[in-house]
């Protein structure tokens, strides 16, 4: 884990960015509150599906049958 307080990160903001690639960063300002800074994963910007890490089932339904029964279902609605 990595801590700065607030004026190391502004004189050094993008050396505490790439830290927080592989590191935990805490960053602390001057009124004692302390804050993380996780990087936000854009997998789905590189192809990748956001679903991917999803569990999924198989399962023998054809897909007219799906469709019959969102028919039922609206129609019960």
């Amino acid at each position: 884990m990595l801590v700065f307080d607030i004026s190391d990160f502004s004189k050094n903001a993008t050396k505490v960015f790439d830290a927080a690639l592989t590191d935990e960063v805490i960053i602390n300002n001057k009124n004692g509150q302390s804050y993380k800074i996780l990087p936000i994963k854009n997998d789905y910007m590189k192809g990748k599906s956001p679903f991917e890490d999803i569990p999924y089932i198989t399962a023998n339904i054809t897909t007219q049958e799906i469709v019959d029964l969102i028919k039922e279902n609206r129609a019960g609605a």
